[in-house]
C-alpha cells in the first residue's frame, strides 16, 4: 500500500483534536444529562415500586389471614386439610408479618422496612392481633390430630366456641390491617403522581434537546456529507478515481474528503489482498473438506435448523446418503423421538451459554428405524437469525453396551450370594467379594496377596491337586467339592468353579473362582407346643396362633388407643418351583423364605407367621410410620429376591406384599385381615415383586369387579357387546386372508372392557356358552356377506375359550349348522385354542376335536411360546395354524435368545405341516426379521389395528394394501 503524504497525515490529526474536544463536550453534557433523569426516574420508581410492594404485602396478608381463620373453622368443624399446608400458610404469615416491620423477602421479592411514622404505628397492634390469631390457629391443628379418639358429645361445644373466638380473632386482625392499608396509600398515590410530574419534564427536555441537535448537524455537517455521498456512489459504480470537491463545510469534513480521495489511490492495493485472501479461504475449504471426508466421526453444519453439511461418516452412522440428508433433514429428526424434547432443550441451553457449546448423549434413529446411542459436540456460532450450528457426532452404541455390561457385572459380583475370588495366574487373592466373607468369616484384608486356600495343600492327597492344577492349565477350568476351615474353625464343605480369564496374545490375564457353600443343616425339633401353634416345616407360628395374637392385639390397640400394621406376603410364581423341582424343593424353599423373614424383623415388635401354602404375615405392634413401613417392606423384597440354592441349583422368586393399618384401614381384625388380603392381590396384580397399601381405591376397584360380575348377564340382552377385527396379511401374496374376531364390552358406567377382564366372570356364571354363540352367530353373518362382497376367500378366526370348549353342550355343531345355511365352508372359520386347553386334554375334548375336525372345520393354537409340548402331545389332530406370542415376537430385535426360540418353533411347526402365524408386529424391521425366520404370516399395529366394520370393509376395499 502507498503511505499517505505529510499533509494527509496533519489534516487527520488536527480535526481530530478539534471535532474530539467539541465531542467530548457534548457527550459529558449528554451523558449527565441522561444519567441525572435515570437516577430521578428509577428514585421515583423506586420510591412507588416500595410502596406498591408494601400495599400488595398488606392485602395479602388479608386474605391469608382470612383463609386461615376459614380453614381452621372448617378443620374445627371435621373438615378434611391437610395440616402441613395451613402450617405453611402460618409461616408465611409470619414471614410477611417480620418483612413489613424489618425488611425482608417474601415470595421472592426482596421488601424495605415500612418507613412512614403514620403507618408504623399500627405495626404493635397488628402483632398483637396475630399473635392471638395465630394460637387459635395451632390450638385447632392440634386438636385434629386427636379428634376421632374423644366422644362426639365431648367436642361439639368446644369446638363451637373455638370457631366464634376464631372468628373474632380474624375479625380483629383484619381491622388492623385495614387501617395499615388505608395510612399507607396516600403515600402510593403521591409516589405515583411525583414521577408522572417528573417524567412529563424529562421528556419535553430531551424534545429540546434533540432539535437543537438536529439543527446543528443539518447546516454544519449533512450538506457536506452529501458532497462526499455522491462520489461514494461513484465508487461504488466502479470508478476508483473518483474525488470530492473542496469547500462548503467544516474543517473536519474538508479533512474528511481529503482523506477519502486519499484512500481511493488505495483501492487497487486493497483489492489484490482481497483476490490474495479469497484463495486463502479456498484453501481452508479444501482442507476443511478433506478431515470431513476422512474423519473418524460424523462433521455436520446447520443453518436454520436443517443440515447445510454433512460429512460421509455423518451420513454413514445413520444410514442415509449426504445429499439425503443435507437440506432435508433437521438434527432433531435423526433423534429418537421420545428423546427430540429434550435435545431441543439442549440447544436452547446452549444458546444462553457464553461460550455457545452443548454436549449431551442420546438414542439416534437411523434411516430404517432403528435406534442407537449417540454423543453429540455442538458449537453454536451467531445470534439470532444468523445463529449457525457446528457439531460432531459419534456412534457410542458399543461403549454403552460395554459400559452396561460392565455394569452389570460389577453388581453382580456385589450382590451375588455366591463367594466369588479374583487371582492372579498363580492363585494369589487379588480380592473377594462380601459374599466370600459371609460363607468363610474372612475380610478382605486378611486374604488379598495370600494364595486361594483351595489350592494349598490340605486334607486332599496330592493327586487331587495335580487333577486341578493339569485341569487348570491345560483347559482354563476347574470344578469340583473340597473341605476347608471357616475362620471359626467350624469344618463346612464347597463346590469351587474356577475359570480362566485370557489375554488376546494367549496369556493368563486372571482367574475366577466361584465358590458355593453345600454344608447340610440339620432341622431341631419342636416342642408339643410348637407343635399345635408352629407350622412344622418353617417352625414360624401357624394360622391358628396368628389369629389369637391379632385378635389380642387388636383389643390391646383398642384399649392403650394405639395402632398396629399388618403385612401379608404371598410368593411369586411358587407353583412353577412346585410343579418343576417337586414338593420338596418347594417345601425347602418355604423354609428359606420364613428365615428371611425372621431376620429382616425384629421379633420384639415383629411377630411373623406361616398361614399356609406360601402365605405369611407380619404382624407390626406399636404403630410403625410410613417411613418405616417402606423400609421393612422393601427389605423384606430384597431379601426374599436373593437367589435360592435348590438341589444344585439357583432358584430365584420374587413376592407381593399387602399392607394394612389399623384403626385406619379396619375396625376389626376380620376386616383387617380381608383388607390386607385385596391389597396383596392389587400388588401381584400390578406386576409382582412389589408392595401396595389399602385404599379406597381398591376397594372400588373391587366393587367395580362385583358390578361387571352382576351386571353381566342383562349385558348381552341390551347389546352392549360388539366385535373387532384384526386383519392377519400372508407374507407371500401380502393380502388380507384372515381377520381376527375380537371381543369388546362397551359398559356404560366403565367404558369398553377387554374379554380378560369378564371372561372368567361369565365362565363362573355359566353365562360362557350364550356369550359364545352370539359372538359365532355375528361374526359368521358378517363373513358371509365379505364373502359375497369382497373378498371371496376371506377367513375368520374365533378365540374359543376353554371353559365353553369343555362344556358337555358347546354349541359348536349349531355354528356348523349356521354355516350350511348360508353356504360357507366349515374351514372359512378357524377356532383358536390357547395352550391351557391343550395341556390337559380330557377324552372329551379331545373326541370333539376329531369329529369337528372331520366336519371340516380347522383349528390354531394361539400364543406360543415355550408351549411346545402341549402341541406335540395333540400332534394326532391337524393344526393349521400356531401363532407365535407378542412377548417373543417385541423381543426379536433386541434378544438373540428370542430370536433362536423363534426360529426353532418355526422350522418345529414348519416340519409338523402347519403355517406360523406372528402376532404384535409394530414395526418394518420387526417384520422383516420375522418373514426371513420363516413365518408364513402376521398381525399387528403396524399391519393393521382391530377395526369395526365399516373399517374393515374400506381396508378390504383399499388397492394399496398394507406396508409390506
Amino acid at each position: 500500500m502507498q503511505a499517505p503524504s505529510p499533509n494527509a497525515a496533519t489534516l487527520a490529526v488536527r480535526p481530530r483534536f478539534r471535532l474530539g474536544a467539541l465531542s467530548a463536550v457534548f457527550y459529558v453534557l449528554m451523558l449527565t444529562f441522561v444519567l441525572g433523569n435515570a437516577v430521578l426516574v428509577y428514585s421515583l420508581m423506586a420510591r412507588y415500586e416500595t410502596a406498591l410492594d408494601q400495599s400488595s404485602l398488606l392485602d395479602g396478608m388479608r386474605t391469608t389471614s382470612q383463609q386461615l381463620a376459614v380453614r381452621a373453622m372448617r378443620l374445627s368443624d371435621g373438615g378434611v386439610f391437610q395440616t402441613g399446608q395451613l402450617s405453611k400458610e402460618i409461616d408465611a404469615m409470619d414471614r410477611s408479618l417480620q418483612a413489613f416491620d424489618q425488611g425482608g423477602v417474601v415470595d421472592d421479592r426482596e421488601l424495605a422496612a415500612i418507613t412512614q411514622p403514620e403507618v408504623r404505628k399500627f405495626l404493635p397492634k397488628i402483632h398483637r392481633d396475630w399473635v392471638v390469631l395465630r394460637g387459635r390457629l395451632q390450638a385447632v391443628m392440634l386438636d385434629s390430630y386427636s379428634r376421632n379418639e374423644a366422644p362426639a358429645d365431648a367436642r361439639d361445644l368446644p369446638h363451637t366456641v373455638q370457631r366464634q373466638w376464631i372468628a373474632d380473632d380474624a375479625a380483629t386482625l383484619l381491622g388492623s390491617l385495614n387501617a395499615a392499608l388505608n395510612a399507607l396509600m396516600p403515600q402510593l398515590r403521591q409516589s405515583k403522581d411525583q414521577a408522572m410530574a417528573w417524567l412529563f419534564g424529562i421528556v419535553l427536555a430531551d424534545l429540546l434537546l434533540l432539535l437543537g441537535a438536529f439543527l446543528f448537524v443539518h447546516y454544519r455537517v449533512l450538506h457536506p456529507l452529501q458532497r462526499v455521498h455522491r462520489a461514494a456512489r461513484e465508487l461504488l459504480r466502479g470508478d476508483m478515481v473518483t474525488q470530492v470537491a473542496d469547500g462548503g463545510g467544516v474543517g473536519e469534513l474538508n479533512d474528511i474528503a481529503q482523506a477519502f480521495n486519499a484512500r481511493t489511490t488505495r483501492m487497487q492495493t486493497l483489492l489484490s489482498q482481497m483476490r490474495s485472501d479469497r484463495e486463502g479461504l479456498e484453501r481452508s475449504e479444501i482442507i476443511f473438506q478433506g478431515l470431513a471426508a476422512n474423519a473418524i466421526v460424523g462433521i455436520f453444519l446447520l443453518a436454520r435448523d436443517r443440515f447445510s453439511f454433512v460429512s460421509p461418516k455423518m451420513a454413514e452412522i445413520f444410514g442415509y446418503r449426504p445429499d439425503e440428508m443435507t437440506g432435508h433433514l433437521s438434527l432433531l429428526s435423526v433423534i429418537a423421538p421420545r428423546e427430540r424434547y429434550l435435545v431441543d432443550e439442549a440447544l436452547k441451553v446452549g444458546q444462553k451459554r457464553k461460550d455457545g457449546t452443548v454436549r449431551f448423549e442420546r438414542r439416534g434413529r437411523r434411516k430404517d428405524g432403528s435406534l442407537l446411542d449417540i454423543e453429540v459436540f455442538i458449537t453454536l456460532v451467531g445470534e439470532g437469525e444468523q445463529m449457525s450450528t457446528i457439531g460432531l457426532v459419534q456412534d457410542i452404541t458399543e461403549s454403552k453396551q460395554a459400559e452396561s455390561s460392565a455394569q452389570l457385572a460389577a453388581i453382580a459380583y456385589e450382590n451375588s450370594s455366591e463367594a466369588i475370588v479374583l487371582t492372579d495366574a498363580t492363585g494369589v487373592i487379588i480380592d473377594v467379594n462380601p459374599a466370600y466373607s459371609r460363607v468363610t468369616g474372612y475380610w478382605p484384608d486378611e486374604v488379598v496377596g495370600e494364595l486361594l486356600p483351595l489350592l494349598k495343600p490340605g486334607r486332599h492327597n496330592r493327586d487331587f491337586y495335580d487333577e486341578m492344577w493339569h485341569a487348570i492349565n491345560t483347559k482354563g477350568r476347574w470344578e469340583g467339592e473340597y473341605w476347608l476351615q471357616r475362620k471359626s474353625g467350624e469344618d463346612y464343605a464347597q463346590r469351587a468353579v474356577l475359570d480362566t480369564a485370557w489375554n488376546h496374545d494367549g496369556s493368563v490375564n486372571c482367574r475366577v473362582a466361584m465358590l458355593s457353600d453345600i454344608t447340610q443343616k440339620k432341622q431341631v425339633e419342636a416342642a408339643i407346643w410348637n407343635q399345635a401353634h408352629h407350622d412344622p416345616l418353617t417352625d414360624l407360628p401357624n394360622r391358628q396362633y396368628f389369629n389369637e395374637r391379632l385378635k389380642n392385639a387388636v383389643e390391646e390397640a383398642n384399649q392403650r388407643q394405639r395402632s398396629l400394621a399388618l403385612l401379608f406376603l404371598d410368593l411369586d410364581l411358587f407353583k412353577e418351583v412346585n410343579d418343576s423341582l417337586g414338593h420338596a424343593m418347594g417345601d425347602r424353599l418355604l423354609v428359606e423364605v420364613a428365615q428371611r423373614l425372621q431376620h429382616c424383623t425384629d421379633p420384639s415388635v415383629h411377630f411373623v407367621a406361616r398361614l399356609g401354602g406360601d402365605e405369611f404375615v407380619i404382624l407390626i405392634m406399636g404403630g410403625a410410620t410410613r417411613a418405616a413401613l417402606d423400609a421393612l417392606c422393601q427389605r423384606i423384597l430384597d431379601g426374599i429376591t436373593e437367589p435360592y440354592q435348590l438341589a444344585g441349583n439357583l432358584i430365584k422368586v420374587s413376592a407381593s406384599l399387602g399392607v394394612a393399618r389399623y384403626p385406619e384401614d379396619a375396625d376389626s381384625a376380620e376386616t383387617l385381615m380381608r383388607h390386607v388380603d385385596m391389597a396383596m392381590y392389587e400388588a401381584k396384580a400390578a406386576g409382582r415383586d412389589g408392595y401396595r397399601y389399602f385404599d379406597e381405591s381398591i376397594r372400588e376397584r373391587s366393587d367395580m369387579q362385583h358390578d361387571l360380575l352382576v351386571s353381566l348377564p342383562q349385558a348381552l340382552e341390551a347389546g352392549q357387546f360388539f366385535l373387532l377385527y384384526q386383519p392377519i396379511y400372508d407374507f407371500s401374496s401380502k393380502k388380507i386372508i384372515k381377520a381376527e374376531v375380537l371381543l369388546r364390552w362397551r359398559h356404560p358406567d366403565y367404558g369398553v372392557i377387554a374379554p380378560m377382564d369378564f371372561i372368567p366372570f361369565a365362565e363362573e356364571r355359566q353365562l360362557i356358552r350364550p356369550l359364545g354363540d352370539w359372538v359365532f352367530h355375528e361374526a359368521i353373518l358378517q363373513l358371509a356377506h365379505w364373502r359375497q362382497a369382497l373378498a371371496p376367500g376371506l377367513r375368520l378366526t374365533v378365540n374359543v375359550s376353554p371353559g365353553q370348549f369343555g362344556l358337555a353342550q358347546s354349541g359348536l355343531e349349531t355354528v356348523l349348522g349356521q354355516l350350511e345355511v348360508l353356504n360357507l365352508p366349515a374351514d372359512s372359520l378357524s377356532l383358536e385354542f390357547n395352550e391351557q386347553l391343550l395341556v390337559s386334554l380330557s377324552p372329551m375334548v379331545r373326541e370333539r376335536l376329531q369329529q369337528l375336525h372331520e366336519l371340516g372345520m380347522r383349528f390354531s393354537v394361539g400364543a406360543a411360546s415355550v408351549g411346545m409340548p402341549a402341541l406335540l402331545a395333540t400332534r394326532h389332530l391337524l393344526f393349521e395354524t400356531l401363532k407365535l406370542e407378542r412377548s417373543i415376537t417385541e423381543e426379536v430385535l433386541t434378544s438373540e435368545q428370542a430370536r433362536l426360540v423363534c426360529e426353532a418353533i418355526v422350522g418345529l411347526v414348519h416340519r409338523l405341516g402347519m403355517r406360523v402365524v406372528a402376532e404384535g408386529i409394530t414395526s418394518q424391521a420387526q417384520y422383516e426379521l420375522l418373514r426371513a425366520m420363516g413365518c408364513d404370516a402376521g398381525q399387528g399395529y403396524w399391519l393393521g389395528e382391530p377395526l369395526d366394520q365399516q373399517q374393515f370393509e374400506q381396508r378390504l376395499q383399499d388397492p394399496a394394501g398394507p406396508r409390506l
